[in-house]
C-alpha cells in the first residue's frame, strides 16, 4: 500500500491567522522597529518560563539555533557531531562554523537516523548528535 502524506499547506495556516498576522507586520512596520522589538523579549521570557530555565534566546533561523546550541554545548575544533547525510545544508553547516567535524550517516527505511549506524559512528570525538526531521 502506498500512502501519500502532503506537505504542509501554508496557505491554510496562514488564512486562518491571516488578520493577526497582517496587524503584527503593519505595526512592526508603522514603528520602525524591525529587530529586537518588546515582543522578542516577550517571546524569549515566556519561553524560558515554559521550559523551566532563567534564559531563552529567540533567533531568526533554524541554522543560528543550531550553531549556538553547539556552541552552547562546547562543540569546536577537533570535535565530531553526527548528523544524517538527508538534511538540509544548515545542519551541516553549523557543525562547520563550530569548527567541527560533521560525521553523517544513512538514514533507515522510515527515513529516521539509523540507530545503528549511529552506534557504530560514535567515537571518544563525538561531542553530539543532531537528530533531525524529515529533510532536514
Amino acid at each position: 500500500m502506498t500512502y501519500r502524506v502532503p506537505f504542509i499547506d501554508a496557505r491554510a495556516h496562514y488564512a486562518k491567522l491571516k488578520p493577526e498576522i497582517d496587524q503584527a507586520i503593519l505595526d512592526c512596520l508603522g514603528r520602525g522597529q524591525l529587530i529586537y522589538r518588546q515582543e522578542l523579549r516577550d517571546f524569549e521570557d515566556h519561553l524560558a518560563a515554559f521550559v523551566g530555565v532563567k534564559y531563552a534566546v529567540g533567533v531568526n533561523s533554524g541554522y543560528h539555533a543550531l550553531h549556538f546550541s553547539l556552541l552552547g554545548a562546547g562543540v569546536g575544533p577537533g570535535d565530531e557531531v553526527i548528523t544524517v547525510a538527508h538534511t538540509f545544508v544548515a545542519t551541516v553547516s553549523a557543525i562547520i562554523h563550530c569548527g567541527a567535524t560533521p560525521v553523517l550517516i544513512e538514514v533507515g527505511p522510515d527515513y529516521n537516523m539509523d540507530p545503528d549506524q549511529l552506534e557504530r559512528a560514535v567515537t571518544r570525538r563525538t561531542k553530539a548528535v543532531i537528530p533531525v526531521h524529515l529533510n532536514g
